[in-house]
């Protein structure tokens, strides 16, 4: 269950109070200012303040709102201003990537794609490059930024940078901040599956879920797990590298090095594998009328393998985290998943198992198709909308009075 974000009472909290009114109306859609003093514990002239502050500048316009005309002037609520200001989402994956215009509500304005070989990184910033390009051609509005989301883990490891679901050869991650540095934009990067947790915590289905495992199903096998809004990074950053956790005894070589990863069961590349056909094939599918059909069998076939190790995989994280709920999104489509998900029940006996309402046990993304580069975007607008203390602790070094209005810290990093 949602909670909502109480106010500080310190002077020195005005970015994280303003934070907190700015959040609570994303929740809400529209809220009062009395519906806001009242949740959020905060004086009422405190909220007018803050309301005043956020509608001078933009990010949020008033409205009347509809009510008996027997009772008087009706009050006024805040909304999010869809004309706010965009950011620019890049999804990375093995063969492509994809990009967006996502304004402050979580509205795709535009999308584009590119193929090329990600091995390449001279070609990889090239590409970067014309997608922001591009997208920055259509905006008309003010952009916060760019936000990227590629397939962990991150950072020097045993399997960092490893296998066909992975960006292979880069080694480091400099590419990133040149695209930064040449396109001037503020730029923020996580591991797609953090990204795509982030982006159902703002505008997906996670919204008014505190607490959450996200599972992140792609070319590869994601997770992360969410606590207070924010994802846990682990001691370096790569915190629920599920795919990577051996399931199989003895099961398919992995490239990681280990066997019977539970990645090599359950992700495109798999799929791509029993079907085949190569991975840039396989998103081109129609999986909706092939599913139908009885007689494709390696594809059957390969669905009923994944649903009964989705089926471990849910068993395993329900027993060892004890989610409210688990959310599965990704770039996978939507009818694959709905599938999986159909054929996996009943799910193995667990502590969620006689606790979890059906309905809110295994949660599945309303964005599945756009999830990743939902997520992408939603970075540089997550450090904006989130009332963090600890973002807002950090070293500031932006310069726009919207920067300094809400405490937010325009540099190219790595963002949680």
């Amino acid at each position: 269950m949602r909670t909502t974000g109480r106010g500080a009472t310190q002077q020195s909290s005005a970015p994280f109070n303003r934070r907190v009114v700015l959040d609570f109306i994303r929740q809400q859609g529209a809220a009062s200012r009395k519906d806001i003093a009242d949740m959020v514990s905060l004086s009422p002239q405190t909220v007018a303040n803050i309301t005043n502050d956020l509608e001078a500048i933009g990010l949020i316009v008033s409205r009347r709102q509809k009510v008996d005309k027997s009772r008087g002037q009706p009050p006024i609520a805040f909304e999010l201003n869809p004309q706010a200001g965009n950011a620019i989402g890049i999804s990375l994956e093995p063969g492509r990537a994809s990009a967006a215009l996502v304004n402050l509500v979580g509205e795709i304005r535009s999308r584009c794609e590119v193929e090329m070989d990600t091995s390449d990184r001279q070609q990889m910033l090239a590409a970067m490059l014309q997608l922001v390009a591009r997208l920055r051609r259509e905006s008309t509005e003010r952009l916060w930024g760019i936000g990227i989301a590629l397939p962990g883990p991150l950072g020097h490891t045993d399997i960092s940078f490893i296998g066909p679901t992975a960006l292979e050869g880069w080694n480091d991650l400099s590419v990133l901040e040149e695209l930064g540095e040449a396109t001037g934009l503020p730029l923020f990067y996580r591991v797609d599956s953090v990204a795509g947790a982030l982006g159902e915590t703002l505008f997906g289905v996670a919204k008014h879920l505190d607490d959450f495992f996200y599972l992140h199903l792609g070319l590869g096998l994601g997770g992360a797990l969410v606590i207070g809004r924010s994802a846990y990074p682990g001691a370096d950053g790569n915190a629920t590298e599920i795919g990577h956790v051996p399931i199989v005894p003895g099961g398919t070589p992995c490239y990681c090095g280990n066997r019977g990863c539970l990645e090599r069961y359950v992700s495109m590349h798999s799929l791509a594998e029993a079907l085949g056909v190569s991975d840039h094939d396989v998103w081109t599918l129609d999986l909706s009328a092939r599913l139908q059909q009885p007689g494709d069998e390696a594809l059957h076939r390969w669905c009923r393998q994944a649903a009964d190790r989705l089926r471990d995989a849910v068993c395993m994280i329900e027993n060892m985290l004890d989610p409210r709920s688990i959310v599965i999104g990704g770039s996978a489509p939507k009818v694959l998943v709905e599938h999986l998900v159909a054929l996996a029940l009943p799910w193995h006996r667990s502590v969620r198992g006689g606790v979890a309402a059906p309905e809110t046990r295994i949660v599945l993304s309303d964005r599945q198709d756009d999830s990743s580069i939902l997520g992408a975007a939603v970075l540089p607008i997550y450090e904006m909308l989130s009332p963090r203390l600890e973002v807002l602790q950090q070293d500031r070094r932006g310069d726009l009075d919207v920067g300094e209005l809400l405490g937010h810290r325009s540099s190219a990093r790595r963002t949680g």
